[in-house]
């Protein structure tokens, strides 16, 4: 097996979100564990934001970087507001790179496209014109992308926010209006994935058994595919660790919200409304914008403010940590999962308001529920929410489940066990693909 495993060349086309792609990254290195060559395309000023790859894994594993033309914009990071359509005209010139690096014999022959959503137009396409495989990877919940793979038009937005007559069991987990209309313009109007391809899912059977069974056979789930903690003593690490070490035990509630969501002014304020009145300690990592003036001073050492970078896996996993206030991103709520942490969700954007109620429905988080027209939340659901989260006895099963799921989502010898079903898929599928007729 390890010798037929060495044979296969992988090239990986992620988005260039982080959130994507450190999924990618994970599921890169978990392959070149295996012996598979891995060619991982992005850009120059990605490659650095990523981990070093492990010297064992150097062999296997190759960064391809490409250059957009016409722009310096390379990564979300590097967007404002009103940009996002500068990085995808941006990620199409990740085709014609690739095209080249395929018709260049040097690099040896790929067997498999493994690629985002954004390649979604172009990348099956391209895999059949060099007689490889190719694979979509979803780096969101099952959930999430079983309810919008079965919209095949979005006639209506009454379509967007009913899931009762989509989905054949009894389930939660539609769009609020307000989201229906965010995300509308972004939905493909017809499925344009092929029914015979892979679709990798990064998830659990255990977790989300009957969404994955939704979305077909040909759904490979991949595990959650966590982000190695960072052991490094860096400043930021201490100083923080520091005042949570004088915390007791899983009494913080870790607030963030990820690197893409910018909150409004107005938003800042009625988090730090509803932290204020939770009389809870708290830990808020505050990517951009201020604290309402006087807020620090006036919750004193019951909270810790941090503007930017954080170790978010390393600080969830700490001791004092017992809730995560967060958006709800996939990739987010793996980081939660895996250390046991009950969540409180506070959907900003996408598809996080569908992961938030499927969340809740299974019974490892609350809601902070938005209004359907506007999406307004307020200090009082946030008060309310967190300390049901945290300290109420109508929290007690929330908090149980999320500590229990800690020896399934935390389990290195599950995930390894997902990978070696992968592989040997991938495998499989690309002997099927090479047998002579």
């Amino acid at each position: 097996m390890e010798e037929e495993n060495g044979k296969l060349h992988i090239v990986m086309v992620p988005w260039l979100a982080m959130g994507h792609l450190f999924p990618f990254f994970e599921l890169s290195k978990s392959l070149a564990l295996k012996g598979l060559q891995i060619s991982f395309f992005t850009t120059p000023s990605t490659i650095h934001r990523l981990p070093s790859i492990p010297k064992t894994l150097t062999p296997f594993f190759k960064f391809i970087p490409f250059s957009p033309s016409g722009t310096n914009i390379e990564n979300t990071s590097d967007l404002h507001s009103d940009e996002g359509q500068l990085l995808f005209q941006a990620y199409a010139a990740l085709e014609h790179r690739l095209i080249a690096f395929l018709s260049d014999p040097s690099y040896g022959k790929p067997n498999w496209i493994i690629y985002d959503f954004p390649a979604i137009s172009w990348a099956p396409a391209l895999a059949s014109r060099f007689s490889m495989n190719s694979a979509f990877f979803s780096i969101f919940s099952a959930a999430a992308i079983a309810v919008l793979d079965h919209y095949a038009k979005h006639d209506s937005l009454k379509t967007l926010t009913t899931a009762s007559d989509i989905i054949p069991f009894p389930t939660t987990v539609a769009l609020r209006r307000f989201e229906a209309i965010q995300i509308r313009p972004f939905l493909p109007k017809e499925k344009k994935r092929r029914t015979n391809e892979f679709m990798l899912s990064r998830t659990f059977r255990e977790f989300e058994g009957k969404w994955i069974d939704l979305l077909g056979e040909n759904c490979i789930p991949v595990g959650f595919l966590p982000s190695s903690i960072d052991e490094e003593e860096s400043e930021t690490w201490m100083r923080i660790s520091k005042w949570l070490d004088e915390q007791k035990e899983q009494s913080v509630i870790y607030v963030a919200f990820g690197s893409e969501a910018i909150l409004t002014r107005e938003q800042i304020d009625e988090i730090a409304l509803g932290l204020e009145k939770s009389d809870l300690p708290f830990l808020w990592v505050l990517r951009v914008g201020l604290p309402p003036e006087g807020f620090v001073e006036r919750i004193g050492e019951r909270g810790l403010v941090w503007m930017g970078w954080v170790p978010q896996s390393r600080l969830l996993a700490h001791r004092a940590i017992g809730g995560f206030l967060t958006h709800g991103g996939w990739s987010s709520v793996v980081e939660g999962m895996v250390v046991g942490a009950a969540m409180a969700v506070l959907p900003m954007k996408y598809e996080q308001g569908l992961t938030a109620r499927h969340l809740v429905e299974s019974g490892y988080a609350v809601e902070i529920v938005r209004n359907d027209e506007d999406g307004y939340f307020s200090a009082v659901e946030i008060v309310r929410k967190l300390r049901i989260l945290m300290v109420e006895e109508e929290g007690e099963e929330v908090r149980k489940k999320a500590r229990a799921g800690k020896e399934i989502f935390g389990s290195k010898k599950l995930q390894e066990e997902y990978i070696t079903e992968l592989v040997k898929a991938l495998w499989q599928k690309h002997q099927m693909a090479n047998k002579p007729i």
